[in-house]
């Protein structure tokens, strides 16, 4: 994969996440494209593939050496009920000034809102979809408006407790230190489904099936740590 191909990438997972390279990392590509070899080299991933530079760019997500947010996205604050990152995007972003507060439990009163000032502007009410994390308003394939949440683990010193609302996709991976293809595996689906579901929503049973996955994991761990503490007893009396 060439330096070009890995910055289209990059730019790729921007759109879809709301982050960017650091701009330090922009002047110099090549020393962080090494720290991204090393990753595959580490996880035996092809670095010429897309979503080996997908899973590496999310294990980053929340390092500010590597990553920030999307100079496209603007950040207006935390939502004060979940304390999730609220960002907002789209043509408009600028010239929309909202009097209804962008929280949670206010949806509704948003989207009358602001599909009536788009409709000011353009003369004519967009089409809107409303999914867990976003509201969006576009016109045909322009992007108008957008309304993103997303989880923010450094907002709070109690990063336990936030990091229990994250999407349970990348939240599996991180606790176990797994890539999208190695979570995949374990439950059966494939590796693009689990790029689709880690920036969506998830349904009932890949979420029970990642739940038990991290469940099996720390009896594991805890199976372990009582056959070393067995031989350390055993060692002991003998």
């Amino acid at each position: 994969m060439t330096n070009e191909e890995f910055v289209a990438i990059c730019k790729q997972y921007q759109e879809e996440d709301c982050k960017w390279l650091h701009p330090d990392n922009l002047k110099a590509i090549t020393p962080l494209y090494k720290k991204y070899k090393k990753f595959c080299i580490e996880n035996l991933l092809n670095e010429d593939d897309e979503s080996s530079v997908y899973d590496w760019l999310n294990q980053n997500i929340n390092n500010p050496n590597i990553m920030i947010d999307s100079p496209n996205a603007k950040f207006i604050g935390h939502d004060p009920v979940d304390k999730y990152k609220i960002i907002i995007l789209g043509e408009y972003k600028d010239s929309i000034k909202l009097k209804t507060q962008i929280k949670r439990g206010n949806e509704k009163q948003l989207i009358e809102e602001i599909r009536q000032q788009i409709k000011d502007i353009v003369g004519y009410y967009p089409s809107f979809h409303e999914g867990g994390n976003h509201i969006e308003f576009k016109d045909n394939d322009k992007v108008l408006y957008v309304i993103e949440w997303h989880f923010d683990p450094k907002y709070n010193s109690n990063v336990k407790e936030n990091y229990q609302e994250q999407n349970i996709i990348k939240q599996t991976c991180k606790e176990l230190n797994l890539t999208y293809k190695q979570l995949g595996e374990a439950i059966g689906i494939s590796e693009g489904r689990v790029k689709q579901l880690a920036i969506g929503e998830v349904g009932e049973q890949v979420e029970k099936a990642c739940q038990m996955l991290i469940k099996i994991h720390k009896l594991e761990a805890e199976l372990n740590e009582q056959k070393q503490l067995k031989t350390l007893l055993k060692n002991f009396i003998s």
